[in-house]
């Protein structure tokens, strides 16, 4: 089984790429969010986050708290990820474990932070999805949720699109239109399932 790590910046298409490639056959682990399943589920983590920022998460609802916190400056989001990152590694490992088993052919680990947290080193290649950060802007402005100055925030948080090129054993550009990602998507997956 190959293990594939999908990566970009905020409105990227990240998760459209991903979803191509569950399109193709391929099984897709979203970390963002089993991340959020464990801060909602798991009390060791709630207990953390609850001694380390001073925010109770308890349900869903506690989401924009927290998001608040860990996204107001560089230093947070590094120790909120210190506390959920390890739990998400360990579920990716659970979920390979099983789906080798079962003569899965691709894998692919949908992680927002795949270089600034090592998950690349779980995983057998990289795939860096990227746009120009105008138009990444007016797609996350139109998704909606968060405002300009929460988006540039964001944004600035986030590890240079240029590094990550450095690293990553594929890039897509996604300036274009989803017909335009999605044939992409589809002959790196032929690349590497074939």
């Amino acid at each position: 089984m190959i293990k594939l790590g999908v990566t970009g910046g905020l409105a990227s298409g990240k998760s459209t790429a991903c979803s191509y490639f569950k399109e193709f056959g391929a099984r897709v682990f979203d970390a963002d969010r089993v991340a959020k399943r464990l801060i909602f589920d798991n009390k060791e983590i709630q207990q953390k986050i609850n001694s380390e920022f001073g925010v109770v998460v308890e349900g869903r609802e506690d989401k924009d708290k927290l998001a608040q916190v860990a996204f107001s400056s560089e230093k947070k989001q590094q120790k909120l990820n210190k506390i959920v990152h390890p739990k998400v590694k360990e579920k990716f490992i659970q979920k390979t474990e099983e789906l080798n088993q079962k003569g899965i052919e691709l894998f692919v680990a949908d992680v927002a932070l795949l270089f600034e947290s090592h998950f690349d080193k779980l995983v057998d290649y990289s795939l860096l999805i990227y746009a120009d950060k105008h138009i990444r802007f007016e797609r996350a402005q139109a998704r909606g949720g968060i405002n300009g100055r929460q988006i540039e925030r964001r944004m600035k948080l986030q590890m240079d699109e240029g590094l990550k090129k450095q690293q990553a054993s594929f890039v897509i550009e996604n300036n274009g239109s989803k017909e335009d990602l999605y044939k992409k998507v589809e002959g790196i997956y032929k690349s590497l399932v074939n």
